[in-house]
């Protein structure tokens, strides 16, 4: 599991000197994932071969992953292992998702994955507010550039899925430990999410509130709490997501600019390639040919059109649906959760599921097939999922709580 919890901490991290150290194959993340990998071969003959296509998510997972291949060998290139080669990426959530529901088995495994994702984006949050503590005096409006955690907007969609699991557990642990530790790392996420000022994050934020507030008994706490924690930082970033809402500058609307330019080449590619796409990475490699600026060089700045124009509508329509299965994988684990009167299931369950629609905003906004806290998300559901089915055949009567390690857990963590 050590192999697992380390890729799950490693999220959120692009440059990072450690996590990321080493060069082609040989980096230390590819290395761990292949120790991962190893590991699950001797792992299952102790706990048994999972069925690894029994759900709709892993069924739609390997039909993109075959179209993506498909396009990947179309186009005649040789492999290539360094970091950001889109078919790596795509081998890599593939062995992501073998790992996770490999693993992840027990209430015990699922509370810790939970726990690795909220620390590994809350020490993340730590460089971009490392960043800004050192430039923002000398520079007032200046925005982290993400060296260590990548672009700022990515950064800022991986902060908004992390951040509605530690919500979820603060507002249902009553340990002091676990709900101030949680409130901590809550603060962490917000004020680092707030310096690097992303729109598009503020648009998932609003979305995961929205979302919440919408769905909860307790709505006038929770709006408090939220608005508490999330607009306070913002208060003390002069360029913080809200002013550049409100206050646009040249490079804001230089990137809106862009933004609507490739939107329009992405079109194009899709209305010249409608069944097979472009082609898998494509899209920025090929761009110049379909808009009126031939030096233009940017990725789609839109899942939904790049998954589009790259790999055709059909692929697209893969997509579109495996959003919608983990959706309603969230709702039948809110379900399960009521039945068994767990408390922090039940939130964790709601929370994850508003940071999967604020996901479905941001999404339009940015190339975001690839980002891992996104496919944590898609596999830890089915992981909970199983889990839950498991403790159920178990059972004849709902009980208060489901057992996690030998402590009444996922209501307790």
């Amino acid at each position: 599991m050590i192999f697992l919890y380390f890729l799950i901490f490693a999220m959120p991290f692009y440059r990072h000197s450690v996590i990321d150290a080493g060069s082609g194959a040989f980096t230390l993340v590819k290395l761990v994932g292949l120790a991962g990998l190893l590991y699950v071969i001797l792992y299952i003959p102790t706990r048994g071969l999972p069925n690894y296509i029994q759900t709709r998510q892993a069924k739609l997972l390997f039909a993109m992953f075959a179209i993506a291949t498909f396009s990947f060998l179309r186009n005649g290139k040789g492999p290539n292992v360094e970091v950001g080669d889109p078919f790596m990426l795509w081998s890599g959530v593939v062995a992501f998702f073998i790992l996770i529901v490999s693993l992840v088995d027990t209430p015990a495994k699922i509370r810790r994955c939970l726990l690795v994702a909220v620390a590994s984006i809350s020490f993340a949050s730590l460089y971009p507010l490392r960043e800004f503590s050192i430039y923002s005096f000398s520079l007032p409006n200046y925005r982290p550039e993400g060296k260590v955690v990548g672009d700022s907007n990515y950064f800022a969609l991986a902060a908004m899925l992390g951040l509605p699991i530690a919500y979820s557990w603060f507002i249902s642990d009553r340990r002091p430990l676990y709900r101030w530790m949680m409130f901590g790392c809550l603060v962490v996420i917000s004020a680092g999410t707030a310096c690097v000022g992303s729109r598009g994050g503020l648009l998932a934020l609003m979305t995961f509130v929205t979302f919440i507030i919408f769905h909860s008994r307790h709505r006038v706490r929770n709006f408090a709490i939220l608005t508490v924690v999330l607009v306070t930082p913002m208060l003390f970033i002069p360029r913080n997501p809200i002013t550049r809402f409100i206050h646009p500058d040249y490079s804001d609307q230089k990137a809106k600019e862009l933004r609507i330019e490739t939107w329009k080449a992405g079109l194009r590619m899709i209305k010249a390639h409608p069944i097979v796409g472009i082609g898998l990475g494509e899209f920025k490699p090929q761009i110049s040919k379909y808009t009126d600026d031939p030096k233009l060089n940017k990725l789609a700045h839109n899942t939904y059109l790049e998954i589009a124009s790259e790999l055709g509508l059909l692929c697209f329509a893969l997509y579109i649906w495996l959003l919608y299965e983990t959706y309603r994988t969230f709702t039948w684990l809110r379900r399960a959760a009521q039945k068994f009167n767990s408390k922090l299931f039940y939130n964790i369950a709601l929370g994850m599921q508003g940071g999967l629609v604020g996901f479905f905003v941001s999404s339009f906004f940015l190339s975001a097939e690839y980002v891992k806290f996104f496919w944590f998300y898609v596999f830890m559901s089915i992981a909970m999922v199983r889990v839950s089915q498991k403790y159920a055949a178990t059972v004849r009567e709902p009980k208060p709580v489901l057992e996690m390690g030998g402590t009444p857990a996922l209501s307790q963590a």
